[in-house]
């Protein structure tokens, strides 16, 4: 009892004390203050600081400040990233109009083969690295030799309009390439191919004879039977999809807008919900379509498009500015001139050709005309291409010599004596109307004498205005024809401007030469198609990987549709394009290219000028757009998948 009395005592006066002790420290803590002053004090702290302490402790809050600031900078910039996000209308002025959005005649239209590459696709596409690779095919297999393909299409494609796309489709393609009444220029590089199918989802093509490259021609769109099917072969071209196309490409038909004389304003293309591939950033396509490059550069300026394609080189110096960037395309196109044999005789000697050759200054072409963009080649088929013949010489300008070939059978020729045989020559036309004219006024002298001042005045006049003034002599042969050449051309900047120098170095060699420019929408039609030129300076597209000299210069080719302009026939060439179609090991086909540009640069058929360099250029607020390597004007969209104008933050 006495010790449970005891305990409790104890315990009582342990929690006297423990109290104590606490309210000593309360009592202390109260007596030190707080760590950090209050508010209610700080605001009097500018009362107790000098100047200069307050300019000292300013200054380093600002510090601090920046330093946090900075350290939050350099955290996130480690951490998260500018990336691209859905959304966004890209637009590009092109020149010219659409006609035949369709795959079926898009070759002979720039703008409907770039509209074509958007909204169709083919068993093959080619990749921003221009290797063909598989689109609508899954797979396929290629018999050993080389005449059967089995292609097995991708399962669930659909069209724009959510209709299934089949092999019938495939084929059904194929058969209207093939079919005279469509009008195809596809035509002739599909004859002898028959096309089958075997199931839903696969298609079998049998080939008559090899053809290496024959991958490479079923890059071409295919087309949806249920909507063409409605449409007699011949009455394809007056159908309403051509211009309201139904594809199974990246992007589908939205809407066109039309202006005056029923011309196409714009047309406009948005993703397609059922594409199986990759599915673009951007979301709306909206291509303006104009008269000119004046009118397209105009726009791009004003920024009422993104974009302006293939600009040429005084346009270019117009726009500038940070806002527009530039992008160099390079394309597998040689400029040449060609010389028409067939329909201009004295092309046909060849000490003249060459002659024409060595006058020739082409890096000067470049550098003028071209402010340096492009590339001297010496034949048809390009550096970086399957088959290019690194060991061709070039052959250089050498104006003495050309002048002592031309000197052998065409006979100098002062102005003066030009100014007499070309005056008497105009006059013979004159002679018969002014005898005529004598007779009905002979009792008139002062009229006969006025008429005949008025025909010296015309034909003086006439013949001087022909006579360039740096032309020092001119030439003419036994018969006395003078040596006179047209350099027929493309109505555009840079090829007027190459076709005038050219001139102008002819004229070195005493040839009065001239320059035809024709409107690039007639040139095919009145031009190309009759063979009507002495020379024709051009451009073709050919390839990188299977450059095919075959429909430029096959003897086969050489009447329209063909692409043979320079109208070359040898037998020994036609043996060396056609071994090379269906040669299938690599180094064999590499030796017949070669052998044939050493037949080539033996012969003068043409002289090959340059390979360009184009230029793209673009708002700066459209990204992902690279310098690049293309097969075709249209492949500058294989990479339109990852172009973006809309971005956003995210975690790295």
């Amino acid at each position: 009892m006495i010790w449970n009395t005891l305990a409790s005592w104890l315990k009582k006066k342990r929690q006297m004390l423990s109290s104590y002790n606490q309210l000593d420290q309360q009592l202390v803590k109260n007596t030190q203050g707080r760590l950090l002053p209050h508010w209610s004090q700080l605001k009097y702290i500018r009362h107790f600081l000098s100047s200069a302490e307050k300019r000292v402790a300013l200054l380093g809050i600002v510090l601090i400040a920046i330093g946090v600031v900075g350290a939050t900078a350099i955290w996130l910039s480690r951490h998260i990233v500018s990336a691209p996000k859905e959304g966004g209308e890209y637009s590009e002025a092109i020149v010219g109009q659409p006609k035949y959005v369709n795959p079926l005649f898009a070759g002979r239209n720039d703008v409907d083969a770039d509209l074509v590459a958007l909204v169709y696709a083919g068993l093959f596409r080619r990749a921003k690295d221009l290797t063909l690779t598989p689109d609508l095919a899954e797979s396929y297999t290629v018999s050993d030799d080389k005449k059967t393909y089995i292609m097995t299409l991708r399962q669930n494609l659909r069209w724009s309009d959510g209709e299934p796309l089949t092999a019938e489709d495939v084929v059904y393609t194929f058969e209207l390439i093939q079919n005279p009444e469509v009008g195809s220029p596809l035509l002739a590089a599909f004859q002898g191919v028959k096309a089958e199918k075997i199931d839903d989802r696969t298609v079998r093509f049998t080939l008559k004879e090899p053809f290496v490259p024959f991958l490479g021609s079923l890059t071409v769109g295919i087309i949806p039977e249920h909507i063409w099917s409605n449409s007699a072969p011949s009455a394809i071209r007056l159908a309403k999809s051509n211009l309201q196309p139904v594809g199974a490409g990246a992007w589908q038909f939205n809407k066109l807008l039309k202006g005056g004389a029923g011309k196409i304003d714009s047309f406009t293309l948005t993703r397609n919900q059922w594409y199986h591939g990759d599915k673009p950033y951007i979301k709306t396509l909206t291509f303006k379509f104009f008269d000119d490059y004046q009118g397209a550069s105009e726009a791009l300026r004003a920024q009422t498009v993104n974009a302006l394609n293939f600009v040429p080189r005084p346009i270019q110096n117009k726009l500038t500015g940070k806002s527009l960037l530039s992008y160099h395309l390079q394309l597998p196109q040689y400029t040449a001139l060609f010389f028409n044999q067939a329909t201009e005789n004295l092309l046909k000697e060849d000490a003249l050709r060459l002659a024409l050759a060595q006058a020739i200054d082409k890096k000067r072409l470049v550098t003028e005309a071209l402010d340096g963009l492009g590339e001297v080649i010496e034949g048809p088929i390009l550096p970086g291409s399957t088959g290019f013949n690194s060991a061709t010489k070039p052959l250089g300008v050498d104006l003495a010599a050309a002048n002592a070939l031309l000197d052998k059978t065409w006979l100098r020729l002062e102005p003066e004596g030009y100014f007499k045989l070309r005056y008497d020559t105009l006059f013979k036309n004159y002679q018969a109307e002014l005898e005529t004219f004598k007779k009905a006024n002979s009792s008139t002298p002062d009229k006969i004498t006025a008429r005949e001042q008025a025909i010296n005045k015309q034909l003086t006049s006439a013949v001087r205005q022909e006579m360039a003034a740096d032309q020092t002599f001119y030439r003419r042969n036994k018969d006395g024809r003078l040596l006179e050449l047209a350099v027929t051309t493309v109505d555009a900047p840079e090829y007027t401007k190459v076709a005038e120098l050219i001139v102008a170095m002819w004229r070195d060699l005493g040839i009065r030469a001239t320059v035809v420019a024709i409107d690039s929408r007639q040139i095919v039609r009145d031009i190309l198609k009759n063979r009507s030129y002495q020379v024709l300076l051009y451009g073709e597209i050919i390839g990188y990987i299977n450059p095919d000299p075959f429909p430029f210069w096959h003897s086969s080719q050489a009447e329209y549709p063909g692409l043979n302009v320079a109208v070359f026939t040898n037998r020994n060439a036609d043996k060396t394009l056609e071994s090379v179609r269906s040669e299938q090991n690599e180094t064999k086909r590499i030796d017949a290219y070669v052998k044939f540009q050493e037949i080539l640069a033996k012969e003068i058929p043409a002289v090959f000028l340059f390979s360009p360099r184009h230029t793209f250029m673009v708002t700066s607020n459209v990204q992902g757009i690279e310098d690049a390597r293309l097969e075709t004007p249209s492949d500058r969209f294989n990479d339109l998948s990852h172009w973006y104008i809309k971005t956003k933050w995210q975690w790295k």
